[in-house]
């Protein structure tokens, strides 16, 4: 062969070696920086409508979109304190989970699972794996809890996560405002999608590329700024955007609360909270059998069920009854600690003893804290302080350890 040609044979492996080592490189680099889920067609959004913005309703930032490596933040000016909520690939508040795992335990609710008021280590899912961690246990908890769902939101994710992760136990957490259970929530558990999993082979260039090119954000190693959850009044999401209702509230609300809502610095869905937990817990409740569902459902897939009771703060004492007062237009609030507003408990536990699941009532446990001093809810806000949720957590690996 010509020692020109050898050379130029060479010189071509050369660039040809460059550039796959080029090509290599970029792809390593694009996988680094643009991480995607394990599973394409699972995210929060799919679940909770939340928008990532502030603006109008017609404001190009404000729309719903899917929700990976963000944060966002929410805060209650009253009682002091603002916390910034971290949000995996999945749009969870939680580590990204692999697929494939063992002895995994699901946590599925609303805010109270997610942590709301609390910071992203003091969350009932947390206290849970801290308390199996001390037992020499090696359980992993996957923590589903959204913020503003409701029952069957809580089914939706059921249906879709069980299948995903396989979990060994399925602990679905409800609150107080989660009765009565619609009626028409009986086919939610068939009605699933059949689970899409990332095209690990795509080079992650082009799929950048393509999500870029039909208006998606794109997910990066590191989160965005977060984002304010609550909006504020001039958000049509806001109920404080009409001029009535706040006229109204001007009336009865504190002033210092009042602007704290307006500027999304307080919830301002909690007007007339009182009120409406007192006439909410007299309403008796019918489960239609949803419970003995989800537990068939679960254990379809090799899981158990376990059903956890979170009452609302004003069930646990009377405490807080100055706090809630400056926002409720009642003159004289109710105690709602009496048996009258203990119902949904009570038929609670009647359908998971037809159903033969397990229910874990925390209202003595609460009460018990509140009767030593401690306060285990926020003054103002209507969620639980970071050590409470430590505390249920805890509890409930303790009561899962007898059954």
């Amino acid at each position: 062969m010509p020692a020109r040609s050898l050379k130029a044979g060479r010189l071509w492996f050369f660039y040809l070696l460059l550039t796959l080592l080029l090509l290599g490189f970029q792809e390593a680099l694009f996988r680094f920086v643009f991480p995607v889920p394990e599973i394409a067609n699972f995210n929060r959004i799919n679940y909770s409508m939340m928008v990532n913005a502030q603006g109008g309703e017609d404001s190009p930032e404000e729309k719903v979109r899917p929700l990976s490596n963000e944060a966002y933040i929410w805060a209650s000016d009253p009682d002091g304190v603002e916390f910034v909520h971290r949000l995996n690939l999945y749009g969870f508040r939680d580590h990204d989970w692999p697929v494939s795992a063992s002895q995994r335990v699901m946590f599925v609710g609303d805010s109270f699972v997610e942590g709301f008021m609390a910071t992203d280590d003091q969350t009932i899912p947390r206290g849970f794996e801290s308390a199996s961690i001390a037992a020499d246990s090696q359980l992993k908890t996957v923590n589903l809890g959204i913020g503003a769902s409701g029952f069957a939101d809580y089914l939706a994710v059921i249906r879709d996560a069980v299948p995903i992760f396989h979990p060994d136990l399925v602990v679905l957490v409800l609150y107080a405002n989660d009765f009565p259970v619609p009626q028409s929530l009986g086919g939610i558990l068939e009605s699933g999608q059949a689970v899409l999993k990332s095209n690990r082979y795509l080079p992650r260039l082009y799929g950048v590329v393509s999500s870029l090119s039909r208006g998606e954000r794109v997910a990066t190693r590191w989160l965005k700024p977060p984002f304010m959850y609550l909006p504020n009044a001039e958000s049509v999401r806001s109920p404080l955007h009409d001029p009535a209702l706040l006229e109204y509230a001007k009336g009865f609300v504190s002033p210092e609360i009042l602007l704290s809502m307006q500027q999304g610095r307080f919830n301002p869905f909690v007007i007339n909270e009182q009120q409406k937990y007192e006439r909410h817990l007299r309403r008796p409740a019918n489960f239609y059998g949803i419970i003995g569902q989800v537990k068939s459902y679960v254990e379809a897939y090799g899981g158990q069920l376990l059903v956890i009771y979170i009452p609302y703060k004003g069930q646990v004492s009377d405490a807080y009854l100055a706090f809630t007062s400056q926002f409720d237009s009642s003159p004289e609030p109710l105690s709602l600690t009496a048996p009258t507003y203990q119902v949904h408990a009570s038929l609670l536990r009647e359908e998971c003893q037809r159903a033969g699941v397990p229910l874990l009532d925390m209202t003595s446990v609460l009460r018990q804290r509140e009767a030593g001093g401690e306060r285990v809810y926020w003054n103002y806000d209507e969620h639980m302080k970071g050590q409470s949720y430590l505390l249920i957590g805890e509890e409930i690996f303790a009561f899962w350890q007898q059954l």
